[in-house]
């Protein structure tokens, strides 16, 4: 089973237990306005809030190390690229990008199965910097945002071109706002 397969079932038997346990308690309280009475609510209170912070920390113990930020964080990446996103177009290079003229040097060429990472900024508002695959399907994000820069690791396994869209509007001609390299 892959691992967000994993993950979502995991979300989903939680949730089922979460909805059971709600269940259980809307009973108890209609037991209780019946008339049945409620033998001790403080404590069938705790026992809920005590099991639905239990969950929550599994469940923030088993999702939290499979978030994207710690993928490829203890591998050195073989190529670096660096980003400068601006209205209305993103300027990707091997080397450092010059603020006052940001210039894409060449065709960015980046090597299947090994981690490569983008250092990603904004040279004027937020952008946001999403790599979509052949079949337009997002691969990895980040934000692009003026005087910080983000890195963003990502191993592709897939040979072909990438498409980079902006995915904040930032303005009329956000749309157009694309770029592509190439994955050999």
């Amino acid at each position: 089973m892959k691992a967000h397969e994993f993950v979502l079932a995991l979300f989903l038997v939680s949730a089922i237990a979460i909805a059971g346990l709600f269940y259980y308690f809307f009973l108890s309280s209609r037991q209780a306005a019946d008339g049945g009475g409620v033998s001790n609510p403080t404590k069938k209170r705790f026992f809920f809030f005590t099991a639905l912070a239990v969950v929550m920390i599994i469940l923030l113990l088993v999702t939290i190390p499979k978030s994207p930020y710690f993928l490829f964080t203890g591998e050195n990446p073989s190529k670096v690229v660096y980003v400068a996103a601006k209205q209305y177009s993103f300027t990707l290079s091997s080397s450092a990008i010059d603020p006052q003229n940001p210039v894409s040097t060449e065709a960015i060429e980046l090597p299947a199965g090994q981690p490569v990472e983008f250092r990603v900024t904004s040279l004027d508002v937020n952008h946001g910097f999403g790599i979509y695959n052949e079949r337009a399907e997002l691969v990895t994000q980040t934000q692009a945002m003026p005087g910080y820069v983000n890195r963003l690791r990502w191993e592709f396994t897939e040979p072909g071109t990438y498409n980079i869209l902006c995915l904040e509007f930032c303005g009329a001609a956000h749309s157009f706002m694309r770029t592509t390299f190439t994955v050999k």
